[in-house]
């Protein structure tokens, strides 16, 4: 297999060969593909990189650099180990440049092909346990993903990004990782995507939404972790609930059906999931934006660095957001305002509070996005080039 540069791109630095190798469909529409995705993006702007990924069906490839994809059985789709051994298997025979890096998500990719680079990252987004996830977990994530990391730590030419603090403190704490050997990179945003310049009213009008009302709005998959629940139950405590529609993005279809017969309300929206591409303009419609993680999992209190959080902090609009670890790792009270995870009551007076006082609504929607600003895909990238080209 040979690999075939993109002619006549101009990279700010020809030198920083990066391949980003993932065992995932890219692009997509999950969290896990966007953020791969805009990883790349930001950093074929710096270097010049190429995608390994893995497709099932349609192959589809990014335009923006060099794009290997490994076409799997069908069989490999739920299967995540099976998917991981087979691209390994169809990648063996490659040729890396001499000096090339490795970009990956997977452990089990960076140890059998650390040898192969001159250094390696390993971007770590959780540590799985069987609370979070049980059947999975057993499966899976638990025993390869742990034994791997094992297998890793005392490797001198890899690196682990983690996208937040407390990972940082278990991989050290569970895989005694030296310290110097984990560098704490947060998710980001694309500021020019969703800081657009439309007016409340006239997103509204585009999404046949109602001029009127107040739009409290929750965007993301609905899974349990998400706290979802904790933001429909919230909608019976509301003292003025004829004036306010809560909106949901995402979730399935099948979800979507469950969830309209479980909260038969006039006044709450389901909008099955939507390309992402369409999300900054839900963002626009709304009055206020919730994130309203649990605190029931480790995932969701110490680990993840939710994408929503920097998109509605770069639309320019009050957010909501549970009081936990993960989120306080990159806003105060002065960027957003907390209720107690798990408590529908307390977030209903949140929201109540925030209606009734425009001046927090400016200002914290004012801050959120000033504090954005320093969370960027490109200032991330560079500081991945960066960890690159220390010795």
């Amino acid at each position: 297999m040979k690999v075939n540069h993109i002619k006549n791109k101009k990279y700010v630095n020809e030198n920083i060969k990066i391949y980003y190798i993932e065992n995932f469909s890219i692009p997509g529409n999950s969290a896990h593909s966007l953020q791969i995705e805009n990883t790349i993006k930001a950093l074929s702007k710096i270097s010049n990189v190429t995608l390994i990924s893995i497709s099932f069906n349609t192959v589809k490839k990014l335009d923006f650099c060099e794009h290997i994809v490994i076409k799997s059985p069908d069989l490999f789709k739920k299967i995540i180990p099976y998917r991981v051994f087979y691209l390994l298997y169809k990648i063996k025979d490659l040729k890396f440049e001499k000096n090339a890096y490795l970009y990956t998500r997977s452990p089990i990719i960076a140890y059998y092909l650390h040898k192969k680079f001159k250094k390696v990252i390993v971007e770590i987004h959780n540590i799985p346990n069987l609370k979070d996830n049980i059947f999975e977990n057993l499966l899976f994530h638990i025993p390869l993903n742990n034994f791997f990391l094992n297998k890793l730590y005392n490797r001198e030419n890899i690196h682990f990004v983690t996208i937040s603090k407390s990972l940082k403190e278990d991989l050290i704490k569970l895989f005694s990782i030296p310290e110097e050997k984990i560098t704490v990179l947060p998710d980001a945003v694309d500021l020019n995507k969703f800081n657009i310049n439309i007016s409340k009213e006239d997103a509204r009008e585009k999404l046949n939404l109602p001029k009127e009302k107040i739009i409290i709005t929750y965007t993301g998959s609905l899974q349990e972790w998400k706290g979802y629940k904790t933001f429909l139950e919230s909608y019976k405590y509301l003292k003025n609930r004829k004036n306010v529609i809560y909106l949901i993005v995402g979730g399935s279809e099948d979800q979507i059906k469950i969830l309209k017969k479980e909260y038969e309300n006039e006044n709450i929206i389901f909008i099955p999931f939507v390309e992402h591409s369409k999300i900054p303009l839900f963002l626009k419609v709304s009055d206020i934006l919730v994130i309203p993680n649990s605190a029931k999992y480790e995932i969701s209190v110490k680990y993840t660095s939710p994408l929503k959080l920097f998109e509605y902090m770069a639309s320019r609009r009050p957010i909501i957001a549970s009081d936990l670890p993960s989120i306080r790792e990159i806003v105060s009270e002065e960027e957003v305002l907390f209720f107690r995870p798990d408590n529908e009551k307390d977030l209903a007076e949140k929201i109540e509070y925030l209606l009734n006082n425009k001046d927090l609504i400016e200002k914290l929607a004012k801050n959120a996005f000033e504090k954005v600003k320093n969370y960027t895909w490109e200032k991330r990238a560079k500081r991945i080039v960066e960890i690159f080209e220390v010795e």
